[in-house]
């Protein structure tokens, strides 16, 4: 995609802060970092969100997360992490190539929760319990 500047930084015609490559996927540092080791993971073929993208290369995408995920742990240590990943601009993307954010914790730094959650009771999830079943097993 022409104007898509992920594409661009797998293409190295944009530059970034590399840190992991394989056959399918890159990792750069986020250019907007929130804390220290913010890190994207790509795929790099082109797909706007969650749903253009094919499952092999989600797969994909989901390994080099969990790779950098163990890289930042041993070498920034931190007390936990965030991964966010957002679809269209209902879901908060702002970039329209997939990625995934990996975001280091640190006890006391600065980012809070986007939302706060009261529990539902169980008997109002079964209608869209029911719709999200496969076909075949939907009463």
């Amino acid at each position: 995609m022409d104007d898509c500047v992920f594409c661009a930084i797998v293409a190295g015609t944009l530059p970034a802060a590399l840190v992991d490559e394989d056959e399918r996927t890159l990792a750069f540092l986020d250019i907007t970092a929130v804390t220290d080791g913010h890190t994207l993971v790509v795929p790099k073929v082109h797909a706007a969100d969650l749903w253009e993208i094919t499952a092999d290369d989600a797969a994909a995408v989901m390994r080099a997360v969990h790779r950098m995920a163990a890289r930042i742990k041993d070498v920034l240590a931190p007390d936990g992490l965030t991964l966010f990943q957002a679809n269209r601009p209902a879901g908060w993307q702002d970039v329209f190539h997939l990625h995934v954010h990996l975001v280091p914790r640190h006890d006391g730094d600065r980012l809070t929760r986007p939302w706060t959650a009261d529990p539902v009771p169980l008997a109002g999830l079964y209608g869209t319990r029911d719709l999200l079943r496969p076909r075949e097993e939907r009463p």
